[in-house]
């Protein structure tokens, strides 16, 4: 297979670590696929405990449907999902709006909202450019978010609130290898999708992870592990989302650790200024996800995030697509301000603007979701 340029000296997507070449789609996905998502999980973001004594609950706490929720455009449901662990409990809620008249079950998105109430009002008092429930129902999705700051908060305090609060265990005993916040947020975006598969009115099928900037850290992450999301939606993941640590022109590793080493395992803190040491590099989170769609987006102003190497995460991830014998990215080349590229399974544009996600995103995000979800 004809690999890219590797212009930043990272590790092959296709070379296993006892050095076997991948040549084919099932030595992927029964060798190079698991190993990689170990060492994220050991090496990153660390990995859950064990919840296999988890009794999980999801119902819908109210449903309701009136000229005054998006002038009757929408269902709207608020949904409570209750984990209960050796006689702890933890819960969080989510809202979802489901557009109404649809004949048969419509696609989604689950967007992870690492902002405030106005950003994920499940009232719709607010009209929110980051996320814009009202331009999601009238293109014929529905749509859910949750907040982060409700399963995991999003500031270092020992990891015994929120979803962590269920293993007390782990506060005095912590592995090296122990899940962050984003892991956790991740596996609140699973629960989602739990409920979804038990919704006749969505497609569980054709579901959309979105995220933006650590959110959309998660939503890569989050649909790396889970299968069962069909799109990842990344807006200006940046350092340890989907911009290559090696060779990093903004933010890097050490930058990342000091302000938020709560998101990521301990084991991640090797890595700092130490990157060339890493036994990965995240175009091999975005081949994780594969064959299944991706989207990532990024600004002109947020050099912080590294644009070029968020693009360039896009073109080293592409040979695992072509394992399957479909179009990852369409293009090596990065594309010039508003030039969205649709084509391949591994969509991205380029925005003038700052570290945000707005409208104009969306738009891509749901022209994108039309042509391929």
């Amino acid at each position: 297979m004809n690999m890219p340029e590797n212009k930043r000296n990272i590790p092959s997507v296709l070379t296993c670590m006892d050095g076997t070449e991948v040549t084919d789609w099932e030595i992927w996905m029964t060798k190079r696929r698991p190993e990689l998502l170990e060492l994220f999980k050991n090496e990153e973001y660390g990995r859950l405990p064990d919840v296999s004594d988890m009794e999980l609950h999801i119902r819908v706490a109210d449903s309701r449907q009136s000229e005054e929720i998006l002038q009757g455009r929408a269902v709207r449901k608020t949904v409570e999902v209750l984990a209960v662990r050796k006689g702890i409990h933890f819960s969080f809620c989510f809202v979802v709006f489901i557009p109404t008249g649809a004949i048969k079950p419509v696609p989604a998105f689950v967007t992870v909202c690492n902002r405030g109430i106005k950003d994920s009002d499940p009232a719709r008092h607010f009209l929110s450019p980051f996320y814009p429930v009202e331009t999601i129902i009238s293109r014929g999705y529905a749509c859910a978010a949750f907040r982060t700051q409700e399963v995991s908060p999003d500031y270092e305090e020992g990891f015994t609130t929120g979803f962590s609060r269920l293993f007390p265990e782990y506060v005095t005993n912590r592995p090296d290898d122990a899940w962050g916040a984003i892991t956790a947020w991740s596996w609140a975006a699973s629960r989602i999708m739990d409920y979804f598969e038990t919704e006749p009115l969505i497609d569980e099928r054709r579901v959309a992870l979105v995220g933006h900037s650590r959110g959309g850290k998660t939503a890569l992450w989050g649909a790396a592990q889970d299968e069962r999301f069909a799109m990842a939606v990344s807006s200006c993941a940046g350092n340890s989302g989907d911009a290559l640590s090696r060779g990093a022109k903004g933010e890097r590793i050490k930058d990342i650790l000091t302000r938020f080493p709560y998101w990521f395992s301990k084991n991640y803190q090797k890595y700092i200024d130490k990157e060339e040491t890493l036994p990965f590099d995240q175009h091999m989170l975005l081949g994780l996800i594969a064959p299944r769609l991706i989207y990532t987006s990024s600004k002109t102003f947020d050099k912080w995030a590294d644009p070029e190497g968020q693009f360039e995460s896009l073109v080293q991830a592409d040979p695992v697509y072509r394992l399957f014998g479909i179009e990852g990215l369409e293009t090596n080349k990065k594309p010039l301000p508003e030039q969205p590229l649709y084509q391949g399974r591994i969509g991205h544009h380029y925005k003038t603007g700052d570290h945000d996600m707005d409208e104009y995103d969306w738009n891509c995000y749901l022209n994108y979701a039309d042509i391929h979800l």
